[in-house]
């Protein structure tokens, strides 16, 4: 039986990292050896730690902070800045890595999709669950083409076909100047996009055409939790505010999935408390974020032992298909 399921682990293949080594325009990899760097987007750059292109010094890190298995998705950039027939490439290599790397017990793995070529994406999912992959992965913009766009819903289709779940996470904040400075892109822009992107989704009839489908929202639930209220408030206010819904859209809000992202206890209690310890996962965010810490923030709510079970490992083994 696992003692802990990290559902929020990012990891850069090899064929990711050669076609990012290529490159000369963002993204790209910078610098040199042990000293790369990822050039994502004007402002926002990271190293290329160890752990996240070297398995076994993954493995070493989880096991340390006392996790068991690591959900692995592909880092950003991922692929969906390329062109179409590079990303189709690149994410194929991508998910044959990730395949491999879940053999090993301590991994599972997400794919990444060519979301720019729909058509290719939605083949690659069916592929990558034949490999045994456990979902799949997107941004929060596809490019500049936001994810409700008609042209995705048959890749959401495809997801909700095979009973995967889809994991939302932060693309780099599109047309919100008043985030560009100080690190407001990652503190601040990063939940606006999450946020924004999955209300669009909610409200464009996500769930109104899979009830069941398994939308996992990174980051305890981005800035949804503190805004129920008022989003089923101003939605009934304006016309055309409740989109395809019949019900207030908290209803729907509260069939996400999020992850315990978070090193302020009394945020992670709210999200908690909004969607339940069935829908809420253990997650660290590693490399960006410091395993300890995401343990800390989770073991400092003081949880029933049921409810410890469900958000430590029993919530993933169920959304990712790990029992």
């Amino acid at each position: 039986m696992r003692q802990r399921v990290d559902t929020h682990v990012h990891y850069m293949p090899s064929a990711l990292r050669e076609a990012l080594e290529g490159r000369e325009d963002i993204p790209r990899l910078t610098g040199s050896n042990g000293d790369l760097v990822v050039d994502w987007h004007d402002g926002i750059s990271f190293p290329l730690w160890r752990a996240a292109i070297d398995l076994e010094a993954a493995g070493r890190r989880a096991q340390a902070a006392g996790i068991d298995t690591s959900v692995l998705s592909v880092i950003t950039p991922s692929v969906e800045q390329f062109a179409p027939a590079e990303a189709i490439a690149v994410a194929r290599a991508c998910n044959d890595e990730l395949a491999e790397a879940s053999r090993d017990a301590r991994f599972a793995a997400v794919a990444t999709l060519p979301w720019q070529a729909p058509d290719a994406a939605v083949a690659e999912l069916e592929r990558a669950a034949s490999l045994g992959l456990s979902g799949a992965y997107v941004s929060s913009t596809v490019g500049v083409e936001p994810l409700d766009a008609p042209a995705f819903a048959p890749v959401f289709d495809a997801a909700a076909a095979l009973g995967l779940p889809v994991m939302l996470h932060p693309a780099y904040p599109i047309g919100v100047p008043a985030v560009d400075a100080y690190a407001l892109p990652t503190t601040l822009g990063f939940l606006m996009e999450t946020s924004a992107a999955t209300l669009r989704l909610i409200l464009g009839g996500l769930y109104v055409r899979h009830p069941d489908f398994k939308l996992y929202l990174v980051h305890i639930g981005s800035l949804l939790p503190y805004i129920l209220g008022r989003l089923d408030y101003e939605a009934e206010r304006y016309e055309g505010g409740m989109g395809k819904l019949t019900v207030p859209p908290s209803e729907h809000v509260k069939r996400l999935y999020t992850d315990s992202v978070c090193v302020y206890p009394p945020a992670l209690r709210l999200a908690l408390d909004t969607f339940g310890a069935d829908r809420m996962m253990f997650g660290t965010d590693e490399p960006f974020w410091a395993s300890d810490k995401a343990v800390d923030a989770v073991a400092a709510l003081d949880l029933p032992p049921a409810t410890q079970e469900r958000v430590w490992a029993r919530t993933a083994e169920t959304v990712f298909g790990l029992e």
